[in-house]
Formats: structure tokens, sequence, C-alpha cells
């Protein structure tokens, strides 16, 4: 109980938890819908997304575990910040590690979906496109070429793997076996 009532009181983990001991602190606060445990389906890496007290408004993401070497159990890879829209959010996470500290901060665009159950990150592009079609004869105005690779368009970001939509440990994504 003592460990439960630390939790509470500290506004981050002076000491990083197992994620068990997470997962019963996300049961026993009040979480806004942003905060949990999140997973990055690319690489499986999870990470806590938890309110930072230091920053009103603003979350922290600190790993809980990941299969890339670079990065450490309690390592806070970046920061959340609220917009207008409940639902959006400006995500800025550090790209690069020098000597244990992190650099190099991307912004990007969060998105929460409407359950709660992913959260869709765009990041910034840069687009260059040359209208060659000047240059050639008549003809060759006519055919035009385009490549187009739906994985592209696929969009990136986390899914939302604790607490589930009913609290209970279970994700929309998967059967719960009874």
């Amino acid at each position: 109980m003592s460990v439960l009532i630390f939790f509470i009181s500290v506004p981050t983990f002076a000491f990083f938890p197992s994620e068990s001991d997470i997962r019963d602190w996300c049961d026993s606060s009040i979480l806004d819908p942003i905060e949990g445990i999140w997973e990055y389906p690319e690489d499986g890496a999870r990470v806590l997304i938890q309110s930072d007290h230091t920053h009103p408004g603003s979350y922290t993401i600190t790993v809980i575990s990941t299969p890339d070497c670079r990065l450490e159990y309690g390592d806070v890879i970046g920061r959340i910040h609220p917009t207008v829209d409940s639902k959006q959010f400006r995500l800025e996470q550090w790209t690069h590690k020098d000597k244990f500290i992190f650099s190099k901060a991307e912004n990007c665009a969060a998105t929460l979906s409407s359950d709660g159950e992913s959260l869709r990150v765009k990041s910034p592009k840069l687009k260059f496109k040359v209208n060659i079609n000047t240059l050639l004869p008549r003809f060759w105005r006519i055919v035009r070429v385009s490549y187009d690779d739906p994985t592209e368009k696929l969009p990136a970001g986390l899914l939302k793997v604790y607490p589930g939509y009913d609290h209970n440990g279970s994700l929309r994504r998967k059967p719960r076996i009874l």
C-alpha cells in the first residue's frame, strides 16, 4: 500500500517500476484518455504515457520495453502537448541519442482515435515536384507515368495496450476468451 501512495504523490516515477506495477498504478489512478501503456507496432516498443506535472497539461513518453539496444528502460523519449482539440496533440519525440543525452526533437501531429485505442502520428514531409512535360514534345505530354505505394498511406502511430476500453485489460482488436 505504501508503494501505491508513493506513485500517487510523486508526479513522475522516482524509480521506474515494472510493467505490472504500472498496470496497478493505471488501475488505481484517474487517467486521461491518452494516459496508459502504448505500443509502437512497427518495432514492438512499449511506452508509458503519463501526465507531466512539471509541464501542466503535457504528458511524458517513457520506455517500458524495447528491442532497440540504444534505448533503456525508463528513458523519457518525448512529450505530448495538448491543442485546442481534445483529440489532437503535438508530439515532440527525440530521434537521436548521443552520450546518453537525447537530442533532435521531431515535432509531429498526433490524433487520438474516437475509441481511444490508437494514436495516429503524422510527421512533416517535404514534397518536391517537377513538371518535365513542358520540356517534352507534344506527344509525350499526353503520356503520364506514376507510381503509387499503398504502404506509404498506412497510418503510423501507437496502439493502446493498457488500460483497455472496459478497464479490465481487454482490447477491442483481440478476442477475449472466457
